[in-house]
């Protein structure tokens, strides 16, 4: 439902855009001017479109929405800044908050051998776990690693592992079977689903949620 009104809210703004734009290549409007003193609210509405596209996942597009304010007001010569200078200080801000809060998918009334919990910082961790009833974990790699070999796991319905990768990788191998479901926040980096489910079948679902920032989350059978 979400995903859906995004979409609807997306395509209501290109749309307006063009018609604006038309407008002023038919001399109704002035664009030009317009699109130099607004085009801050474009960040803005970025932000709240990837609120709405997942509500738990709040830091990044909190982050998006006070760049776009700040945009905004700058534009407005109401604050003069040089946006460089204050791009990584909020990117650092952004990370550290990501990390504290953790908006984590709950694992309630779960053993240690149905869960992992794995943190590679400035250092690498490879880790397999053979559950016969895998519930799903916590993965955090900050300038480092994480490979961890589900292979010989079993999902009996479904499973979540929230993962945060900063600088860093996380690498996944999965039975073939299992169904992925990304719900990843990439910011500079991304989720790269090389796994094979068979045609018209749905297999045990593993989600994988977090935030992946410059770094990258790959999943393989």
């Amino acid at each position: 439902m979400n995903k859906h009104i995004a979409r609807i809210v997306t395509g209501i703004g290109i749309i307006t855009i063009g018609v604006m734009a038309l407008l002023g290549t038919l001399n109704i409007i002035n664009f030009n001017d317009l699109f130099h003193s607004w085009w801050p609210l474009i960040v803005i509405a970025a932000g709240l479109l990837m609120f709405i596209n997942d509500p738990r996942q709040f830091v990044w597009p909190l982050i998006v929405v006070v760049a776009g304010i700040l945009l905004q007001l700058r534009e407005l010569d109401m604050l003069h800044f040089n946006v460089w200078q204050l791009f990584w200080p909020i990117v650092i801000i952004a990370i550290g908050l990501s990390v504290l809060i953790n908006r984590s998918y709950g694992h309630k009334n779960v053993s240690k051998k149905e869960l992992d919990e794995i943190t590679a910082i400035l250092g690498g961790n490879k880790t397999s776990n053979q559950s016969k009833d895998y519930k799903g974990g916590n993965l955090t790699a900050i300038l480092g690693g994480v490979e961890l070999d589900l292979r010989k796991a079993t999902i009996k319905d479904e499973a979540v592992l929230n993962v945060t990768a900063i600088l860093g990788g996380i690498t996944l191998q999965v039975p073939e079977g299992w169904t992925i479901t990304s719900k990843v926040m990439p910011i500079a980096g991304g989720l790269d689903n090389k796994t094979t489910t068979p045609e018209g079948k749905t297999g045990p679902r593993l989600i994988i949620a977090g935030d992946v920032v410059l770094g990258g989350v790959d999943i393989k059978n």
